[in-house]
């Protein structure tokens, strides 16, 4: 490695963030999951649309972002590529609200809404053709994780939950029953089955009472996960170490912990996101401009003391793990 060359970010964990500067600058910044190793890829000009929407791309190798008229994608080395097309939806009076990429980091499916009724309207654009086509009529539909790269995850307010190959495609149903705010782990899809709505947050869509159940993402062996002791409207967000579920509740920003009973992940402060790390002994907490480093060497139900902030006053931060499936 020559002198003065960056060292290479982990292969399991990488966290992106912005931060404006003295002068108004945005700069976006890249580092380690738990913050070590952190250098800047790019800098906004003051004069221009703040950044918004940030997502790593699947291969962890690039860093995608909104503004007001394009998706941003930032390779790790600093060359940049343009996907245009959002100035025409914001007249529209639609934003991007999610943007979801590949396994390969070649493909996007974006999420956009009107804040005027809520209605949502789905897109898919890759770094090929650098264009967004419209992906089809779903009703109120978000995209999800991707599956492959030829398959995206999307969920609707009518109920159904499947995947999306091609734009102007029919979705491939995963399963019969009604369900929503889907999950994917690498080897199955984890979801919510029950009544769908009436609450559609900016997040995705709500399950009221629900259960967790997975399938496999040919839409075989479903298999009941486990009950729940809650009742109200739920959004899955994740599985934590201890197989419990990392979920939102209504209109409730906190992250929440559902096993027997639901508690807030970080009681004393506000976490409205977590990701674990791959090697489940830490997790990293997004709440607000604040990125806070979980210790879960301590435990599963980490103490006052495992929470530490890792970085303040960033904007529209993100983090990308090594997709392990949940044991």
């Amino acid at each position: 490695m020559g002198a003065g060359a960056a060292v290479p970010l982990s292969s399991d964990g990488r966290l992106a963030y912005w931060r404006q500067s003295p002068s108004g600058e945005f700069v976006l910044w890249a580092s380690n999951l738990d913050g070590s190793a952190a250098r800047s890829l790019a800098t906004v000009a003051a004069n221009t649309s703040r950044p918004f929407a940030t997502r790593w791309t699947g291969d962890g190798r690039a860093v995608a972002y909104a503004t007001d008229d394009s998706i941003g994608v930032i390779n790790l080395d600093g060359t940049r590529i343009d996907i245009p097309g959002l100035a025409q939806m914001r007249t529209a009076g639609f934003r991007l609200i999610d943007q979801r990429w590949s396994p390969s980091g070649k493909r996007v499916a974006a999420t956009l809404q009107r804040s005027t009724d809520g209605k949502t309207d789905l897109w898919v654009g890759s770094l090929d053709r650098r264009e967004l086509v419209a992906a089809g009529v779903f009703g109120n539909a978000f995209f999800g994780d991707w599956l492959s790269d030829e398959e995206v995850l999307v969920e609707s307010d009518t109920g159904v939950l499947g995947a999306l190959r091609q734009p102007g495609q029919p979705i491939r149903r995963l399963v019969d029953t009604a369900a929503a705010s889907p999950f994917f782990d690498g080897s199955r899809v984890f979801f919510l089955a029950g009544s769908v709505g009436p609450t559609i947050t900016a997040s995705g869509i709500f399950v009221t009472n629900p259960t967790v159940l997975s399938v496999r993402p040919d839409g075989q062996d479903v298999r009941s996960e486990r009950g729940l002791e809650v009742l109200g409207s739920l959004r899955l967000d994740g599985i934590w170490p201890d197989t419990r579920f990392l979920m939102h509740i209504g209109t409730d920003q906190t992250q929440f912990l559902i096993g027997p009973r639901p508690t807030r992940l970080a009681p004393s402060s506000l976490l409205r996101r977590a990701v674990v790390g791959a090697d489940r002994r830490l997790a990293i907490g997004f709440g607000g401009s604040r990125v806070v480093r979980i210790d879960l060497t301590r435990g599963f139900s980490p103490a006052e003391s495992a929470f530490v902030v890792l970085l303040d006053s960033v904007i529209s931060p993100d983090a990308w793990v090594r997709r392990t499936p949940v044991p």
